[in-house]
């Protein structure tokens, strides 16, 4: 009788408890808020998940006689885990868990009295093999409030959503045709006021050499095709503009003869540009310098009302003491030919990728990198290896900005991502990205937001991340 009695007065307990607990607005408060659930902890950690919080107790007056159960619990859509249990006990409860009541509890219980009226926290942690259901799952405490075994409450606490969003990589666009090109500066030295070259002169032979090799490399490359090579003489502004046009482009075509020559190329494939004075590369070096007059000058280097020769007669004669520092250090620069070899690149297969990934990745198309990182597993250090290739090589695109940004927010550096995807533009799969970010950073309610606008947009990928969140 008394034990009836014992389990009636437990269970009435119990329930007031569960409806004031019901009623009340912490997220994460057991036993009608008088315990509070403190630093949880859960994370996947080499194939386990682990689980680890405190529970306060200051709050908590318990009869002598009560027990309070809680259980944590992984719960997926289709399968649970249970999580060794919490035993809390009153003064006499103890006495009877000790005294062979513990039984009915699996030996991994945490169990402890309750000191009525003194601080006490109790530490749990919890270890159980990961999964993979448990991706998309919610760790949740169950509350038995009467220690009879039965949840007859139906209470539960919400500890942590488990939420592994879909990643939404994006194929880029084939290349009809793989263009290509690499670029140099050559400071080449002629005589004054002459065109002829001298290979030999001054710094040539290693000027000469910088241009030689990077054409031959590109022609020598059996992936590649030479489909064009521009050459652009610069002259500096001393000395009227009409000769200097006339220096820079006769130079320009000197050079490229002697180029041509030395590579035994079809002239059909160089082209001869020229810019008569390099006032850009002159307005740079001013700006950057210690000049005295250096605003004064800048005003006269930018006033388009001015023609050139007008430009540089003023700089010489209202700052001599300038033009003259202008004249021996930045005036040299500005004598130079820049070389752009254009190339086309021909197509690979999967397993050629791999191997100029290794030696040129810089011939690879957006396409075939994102189809070799298919055969990895994504997270992998190969996978992330050529995504990150992708979006060094391709810094502008939105498409490798997006794959990158993914790529890094799998690894968990969600700051290196958000660098990726302010400058993935605002498409549909660029919106969903942001949502798993969002997701990620524990934002729920604006994933969904994003996940939804994503849909709306066209990208029908979204509805996998609307799913996952709405389990």
């Amino acid at each position: 009788m008394h034990t009836f009695t014992h389990y009636i007065i437990c269970c009435a307990m119990a329930l007031s408890l569960g409806q004031a607990a019901r009623a009340h607005s912490g997220a994460q408060r057991l036993a009608a808020g008088q315990v509070r659930v403190e630093n949880v902890n859960v994370s996947n950690a080499g194939g386990r998940l682990v689980v680890g919080l405190e529970l306060n107790l200051d709050s908590l007056r318990l009869p002598a006689s009560m027990q309070f159960v809680f259980t944590p619990v992984v719960r997926g859509r289709t399968q649970t885990r249970r999580m060794p249990q919490i035993v809390v006990n009153g003064r006499r409860a103890d006495i009877a868990f000790r005294r062979g009541a513990s039984k009915r509890f699996e030996a991994d219980v945490t169990a402890v009295r309750r000191k009525n009226n003194t601080p006490q926290t109790v530490t749990y942690s919890a270890v159980l093999p990961y999964e993979q259901w448990m991706d998309n799952s919610d760790v949740v405490v169950n509350e038995d409030l009467c220690g009879c075994g039965d949840f007859i409450d139906n209470h539960e606490v919400p500890l942590k959503k488990l939420r592994k969003p879909f990643m939404p990589y994006l194929r880029p666009a084939a290349e009809a045709r793989k263009d290509r090109s690499v670029q140099g500066r050559a400071y080449i030295e002629f005589p004054v006021n002459k065109t002829t070259l001298y290979p030999e002169y001054r710094n040539n032979p290693a000027e000469l050499a910088k241009i030689v090799e990077t054409i031959r490399v590109v022609k020598e490359d059996r992936n590649t095709k030479i489909s064009g090579i521009v050459i652009h003489g610069f002259a500096s502004p001393e000395s009227p503009y009409d000769h200097n046009a006339w220096l820079a482009e006769h130079r320009a075509a000197t050079l490229k003869d002697h180029v041509r020559k030395m590579l035994d190329m079809d002239n059909s494939l160089f082209r001869v540009g020229y810019t008569a004075e390099d006032w850009k590369g002159l307005r740079e070096y001013v700006a950057a310098s210690s000049l005295p007059h250096r605003d004064e000058i800048l005003q006269v280097v930018d006033d388009s009302r001015l023609d050139p020769d007008t430009r540089e007669w003023r700089i010489k004669l209202r700052w001599p003491d300038d033009y003259r520092i202008m004249l021996d250090e930045c005036y040299p620069t500005l004598r130079h030919s820049d070389y752009v070899v254009n190339y086309t690149v021909k197509a690979f297969s999967v397993d050629e990728t791999r191997e100029v990934m290794k030696t040129n990745p810089k011939l690879l198309s957006l396409e075939e990198m994102f189809l070799l990182a298919q055969t990895y597993e994504p997270g992998s250090g190969e996978f992330n290896q050529v995504m990150e290739t992708a979006v060094r090589l391709f810094p502008a695109d939105p498409t490798a900005n997006i794959n990158a940004a993914l790529a890094r927010m799998a690894s968990g550096d969600i700051d290196a991502a958000a660098e990726c995807l302010d400058k993935a533009g605002n498409t549909p799969r660029a919106i969903h990205a942001r949502g798993v970010m969002a997701l990620l950073k524990g934002d729920s309610n604006m994933a969904l937001r994003l996940f939804r606008e994503a849909l709306a947009a066209g990208d029908a990928d979204a509805q996998r991340n609307i799913d996952i969140l709405e389990l």
